[in-house]
């Protein structure tokens, strides 16, 4: 009965509630307040919050902008600490035009040596580096059967000629021819048993180095041919490069001894170089062969030289080897004199001189611009850069011949970028700076122009820079 009661009380509560809600009377403030419920926030607290986020937000734009005014300062200051200005004469110089190529040393004269004959080795008199004239004997072989022939014929020859007396002495003149026929032919096969019994010593054709020993006593050999003469050449090409003042030479190829000259020396019983000429065997690309002639200078800088030999092409060969699609031809280039410390085998990069042209007045490529239409290089007058309209001749690599506007000796400025580097573009004058690489003298950064300015040939569009520009 209690619980009903309490429900009864409980709704009447609830019914109170709903009636002074309805006639607008505001209900009773609970007795108690939670403990995890907050007082409302005053509007003054709210404006406060508000002002801080705004502060904090106006903070963090200023250090952004402060960032980046810095940065970019910092990149432009370190654009023009890169950009290094120097004055440099213009001068009177050779300049060379160049097929660059590597290629293998080899003797002038090389022989290949072999026993004519059949037979065991008996001696074998050298060993590799031995000094050799020609006609001395290397090595020999068993001369016994050699000597029965020899013998043979003497008495064969002997019989003959006593049958021509008896003929001549009797007068017929059937048997004299007879007898004559026996003579001549006994006299041939004499001759050659005597030279088959010299051929038991194997002599050197030439004098020079013993370079290889292929026998050994008690080997059985059999009889060949020796061979003697200059090798020949063939291999991978070159490429063609130019040089102008200190600029570089053209890229490299490789080249090998000959096939035929390695293959008798392979098969040779003893090998013998001569050591006071040489030939370099190198090979060129199509493009570069109707460049070369006969007698063109050469130098030579064998693999671990410190100072280059020099030479001149002896030989230019007609019928090229094809490899992957690539005709090689083959050039031979004699040393020239008997330099000392060159060795057989030794790989060698070889420069031939193609074209020369004496008192060419040149600047550096990098101190050449393009300004309202003008080929221009800049020159410092009373303190300032001024334009000098030139006109340019052949571009050799890091030089530039110039045929008109300048004196030997007339300085012009040439601006290079050393160390560190900007990423982005300065400008100065009226032209954009592109950062390249390079250094002085010789060896200005090839492919972007120091100076921001269009050098001859550059693609359009590109701004020229005026004087004052980096």
């Amino acid at each position: 009965m209690n619980q009903a009661l309490a429900e009864a009380g409980g709704c009447v509560s609830v019914a109170q509630g709903s009636r002074r809600e309805t006639e607008g009377e505001a209900p009773p403030p609970p007795s108690r307040r939670s403990a995890t419920e907050q007082p409302p926030a005053s509007p003054r607290r709210h404006r406060r919050r508000r002002t801080v986020i705004v502060v904090v937000a106006v903070l963090v734009v200023v250090a952004a902008a402060a960032g980046t005014w810095f940065y970019l300062h910092r990149s432009s200051a370190s654009a023009t600490e890169a950009a290094t200005t120097q004055l440099v004469a213009a001068s009177t110089e050779t300049v060379k035009e160049t097929v660059s190529a590597t290629g293998t040393i080899q003797p002038a004269n090389q022989a290949n040596l072999k026993f004519a004959q059949t037979g065991k080795v008996t001696a074998v008199g050298v060993k590799v580096g031995d000094t050799v004239t020609a006609g001395q004997t290397l090595a020999s072989i068993d001369a016994i059967s050699l000597q029965a022939a020899v013998t043979l014929a003497q008495q064969q020859l002997t019989a003959a000629q006593a049958q021509l007396t008896a003929a001549t002495a009797a007068a017929n003149s059937g048997q004299i021819a007879s007898a004559n026929a026996q003579v001549t032919s006994a006299q041939s096969k004499l001759t050659a048993a005597q030279d088959a019994l010299g051929q038991a010593s194997l002599t050197s054709s030439i004098a020079g180095t013993v370079a290889a020993v292929n026998v050994a006593v008690g080997d059985s050999v059999t009889g060949g041919s020796s061979t003697s003469g200059s090798t020949g050449s063939t291999g991978s090409t070159g490429s063609t490069g130019s040089t102008g003042g200190t600029g570089g030479s053209g890229g490299t190829g490789s080249a090998g001894a000959g096939s035929t000259s390695a293959s008798s020396a392979s098969s040779a019983q003893v090998v013998v170089i001569a050591t006071n000429a040489w030939l370099v065997n190198s090979t060129v690309g199509a493009a570069d062969l109707a460049k070369l002639k006969n007698g063109m200078q050469v130098t030579i800088t064998p693999t671990g030289a410190t100072q280059p030999i020099f030479g001149t092409v002896s030989t230019v060969g007609v019928i090229g080897t094809t490899s992957g699609g690539t005709s090689t031809f083959p050039v031979t280039i004699a040393v020239t004199g008997s330099p000392t410390g060159v060795y057989a085998g030794t790989t060698a990069s070889v420069v031939i001189t193609v074209k020369q042209v004496p008192d060419v007045l040149t600047v550096p490529t990098s101190a050449i611009h393009e300004e309202n239409g003008q080929t221009v290089v800049y020159q410092m007058k009373n303190g300032a850069q001024v334009s000098t309209p030139v006109t340019v001749g052949t571009v050799y690599g890091t030089t530039t011949q110039i045929t008109k506007g300048l004196n030997a000796g007339d300085e012009v400025v040439v601006t290079a970028r050393v160390g560190r580097t900007s990423t982005g573009n300065a400008t100065g004058g009226t032209g954009t700076t592109r950062n390249g690489t390079g250094g002085f003298g010789g060896n200005f950064g090839g492919n972007v122009n120091p100076g921001g300015a269009q050098v001859p040939g550059q693609a359009p569009g590109q701004a020229p820079a005026g004087p004052g520009g980096n």
